[in-house]
Formats: C-alpha cells, structure tokens, sequence
C-alpha cells in the first residue's frame, strides 16, 4: 500500500495537461512557437535583428554535463539541484518549416501562438539579460544547439521545464491552466466577449 502512495502523485501528474488561453485584443500582434519535445518544452521568439531565438530550460547535470540515467532523473526530481538556462541563436531560421535544425534532441509538435510584440519583446530582453550579465560564462552543448548559463534557483519538480515554459507564457498575456508536467499542451481558444 505504501508504494502504491509513493507512485501516486506520479500518475496524477502524467495525466495533467496544460490548457492554454491566448490573450484577445492583441494590439501589435507577432507569431511565436512552443515546442514540445516530447517531456519538455521551449520557446521559440522572434529575434531582435530577424531570425530566431530558441530558451530552455533545465537540470544542469542532464543538459550540460550529460548524466542522463536513472539516478540523476530521480535526484533531479527529489531533491533541488542546479538548474540551466539556455538560449540558442539562429539569425538564419526564418519559420518553423526549419525547425528541425535548431531542436536537434527532436520535435513531437509545433504550437503557433500569437502574443503582443512589445510582451516578447520584453520577455527576450529580460532571458538574454541573463546571458550577458559580466559574471557570466555560457557553456555550448553542441548536442542541443543551446548555450547554457545557470539559472540562480534551483531545479526541483516545483520548478521544471515545463513550469518554466509555462511562467513565460503567462509572462506573454496568456492563461495557463492546469499543469504541463509532462509537457502536454492543449490551445483552447478563448470565447469572444459579448
């Protein structure tokens, strides 16, 4: 019985989905992505000079130093450790038909979104601030394609990927409801107001 209490959260969590609510009344509106990967999520934002700008986020153990097995999912998840942000740049991604080339892990699915330029505009100032504070030394992960920089909290199940994902989506006007973490996503329009 005891184990049976231990594994239940786990099935609660793999059956939570992610509805997501875009914002109506969008005065300067631009597209952006949501990438699902399958377990997690990442952003894909327009860049400043054209182009494309891809952010993660993560366990730094898993994305950087590659300690993928068992062990270290289960640490990750257990207890707080090391979290990662990472951002990948790519001036000469034009739309999401090229967007194999900046996802190399893999895409189970594309969401096409649209937010108000100045809130993305914002959003990617204030993740790229963190790449170029003085202090700060990004680490490739060629396996990724990102950079990757430590994030200053740590990663736990309350602050994961997806929750990340889901923060800046918030971030960007939208309502999310429920819990994406398993990266299960669902757009749910919203009803338009009478």
């Amino acid at each position: 019985m005891s184990r049976l209490v231990w594994w239940l959260p786990f099935f609660l969590l793999a059956g939570c989905v992610g509805r997501i609510i875009p914002p109506q009344d969008i005065e300067q509106p631009v597209t952006f992505y949501l990438l699902d990967h399958g377990r997690h999520a990442s952003l894909v934002l327009p860049g400043g000079q054209g182009g494309m700008v891809r952010y993660s986020f993560g366990e730094w153990r898993w994305y950087v130093d590659g300690r993928r097995n068992l062990l270290s999912g289960a640490v990750a998840l257990l207890w707080p450790t090391r979290a990662g942000l990472g951002r990948g740049v790519f001036p000469e991604i034009s739309d999401s038909e090229q967007f194999e080339r900046l996802a190399p892990e893999g895409l189970e699915r594309i969401h096409t979104l649209r937010a108000d330029m100045r809130r993305v505009q914002a959003l990617r100032l204030r993740l790229d601030a963190r790449f170029e504070a003085p202090e700060t030394e990004p680490v490739e992960s060629e396996e990724f394609g990102l950079a990757f920089v430590p994030d200053s909290r740590r990663y736990s199940a309350v602050y994961q990927s997806n929750l990340v994902v889901a923060n800046w989506l918030r971030q960007l006007g939208f309502e999310v409801r429920g819990t994406p973490w398993l990266s299960h996503w669902r757009i749910v329009p919203q009803a338009p107001a009478n």
